[in-house]
């Protein structure tokens, strides 16, 4: 049986679901984007700057180097970057760089906690180790 105005109120009980699932569909796919695009740019500035160094330059400069890529590539205001190094074998230098992504309500900023829970960021990392010392040596 059916009575007036049932469609108005189905659709006011539906929608909040609809929006929330739409919502993590768009941050899911636009991490996973930024992802791809993150491990792409990443293994071409390290290859880039850290296989072989100019005259008078160190891991600390290529470094400097690969995250001011970085920045420049993933700067938007819901996206931090970050690169770390760390020495793991002899002679060998392992890259870490992490993405952070923030997410967002259909592009706009979204807040950090809801209810009381925070919100933490999604994560990825990507690393790659090489020898420094003998450009183009890669494992």
């Amino acid at each position: 049986m059916h009575e007036k105005g049932q469609m108005t109120v189905e659709f006011a009980v539906a929608f909040p679901v609809l929006l929330a699932v739409a919502l993590i569909a768009v941050n899911a796919l636009t991490f996973m984007s930024e992802c791809a695009a993150f491990d792409n740019e990443f293994r071409h500035l390290v290859r880039t700057y850290c296989t072989s160094f100019g005259h008078g330059q160190s891991i600390q400069d290529a470094t400097a180097d690969v995250l001011a890529g970085l920045e420049q590539e993933f700067c938007a205001d819901n996206l931090v970057v970050s690169l770390e190094t760390e020495s793991s074998y002899p002679g060998y230098t392992r890259f870490i760089g992490t993405i952070d992504y923030y997410p967002t309500f259909f592009g706009a900023s979204f807040r950090s906690s809801f209810l009381g829970v925070s919100l933490e960021p999604l994560k990825h990392q990507m690393s790659l180790t090489l020898d420094c010392y003998k450009p183009g040596v890669f494992i």
